[in-house]
């Protein structure tokens, strides 16, 4: 019989900030964002110039570049990966290196793994712009809230939840008994909630430190998925299949 998969235990959960390796995976889903703009920026430059100008010939030479370009970078992923992903992604053959310069250009243009890399370069655009958020949005409020006991109490500052326009919240419970059906209902504003003591700012605190553990964990899980996405695209496929 299968062994059922053993749950994680505390420790390993609560010890993620400790690992030397989730600070290499962060390092990696931060750079998503910069190296998606600079490869789109590249390719779409590049192909814009060179498939119209490929009508006059001119292009070509403009599109054979961009296509070594693709190449280049694939494998600026793959180092990438084996370096901050704790993995061993072997580069696929190449057909365009053999044979003649018209021989290789044509294994260039055709063969599909140049336009797999292709494609992988592209999404890094809008899955950079994702991690993006995610990263600003969830490192910034848990290391924010867990700063909350250094400095609630200073001179101007307000910390809490502050909602635009206040919301009401009207739970209720019925119950039948016989004929009669008993209910009680309560209605619960909620305006805004400030730190105004040590007791709330330790509060935030702790929800702090429960948002970065999260934050770290989600982004441990980007940089597996990362890891396989990578793996099968960029790696070679004998390699994957081993």
């Amino acid at each position: 019989m299968p062994v059922p998969a053993s749950l994680p235990s505390i420790q390993s959960i609560v010890a993620i900030p400790l690992r030397p390796q989730t600070y290499l995976h962060l390092l990696y889903v931060g750079l998503a964002f910069p190296l998606g703009i600079a490869y789109f920026g590249i390719l779409v430059t590049g192909f814009s110039i060179a498939v119209p100008l490929s009508v006059i010939v001119v292009g070509i030479p403009l599109l054979i570049v961009t296509l070594l370009i693709v190449r280049g970078l694939g494998a600026v992923e793959r180092l990438l990966a084996n370096l901050l992903l704790d993995t061993d992604i072997a580069a696929p053959t190449y057909p365009f290196r053999n044979g003649s310069v018209l021989d290789r250009v044509r294994a260039l243009i055709v063969n599909r793994r140049t336009w797999i890399e292709c494609g992988y370069l592209l999404l890094k655009f809008p899955i950079g712009i994702g991690v993006f958020v995610f990263l600003v949005t969830g490192l910034t409020m848990s290391i924010t809230f867990l700063a909350t006991p250094m400095f609630y109490d200073e001179p101007g500052q307000r910390i809490g939840l502050f909602l635009a326009d206040p919301v009401t919240l009207t739970p209720s419970l019925s119950i039948p008994w016989g004929n009669v059906l008993v209910g009680a209902e309560f209605a619960v504003t909620v305006s805004e909630w400030a730190v105004n003591s040590l007791a709330d700012a330790l509060f935030f605190s702790a929800v702090g430190a429960i948002l970065l553990l999260l934050t770290l964990h989600i982004v441990n899980f980007v940089a597996w998925f990362s890891r396989q996405y990578t793996r099968t695209l960029l790696g070679d496929p004998v390699a994957v299949l081993d």
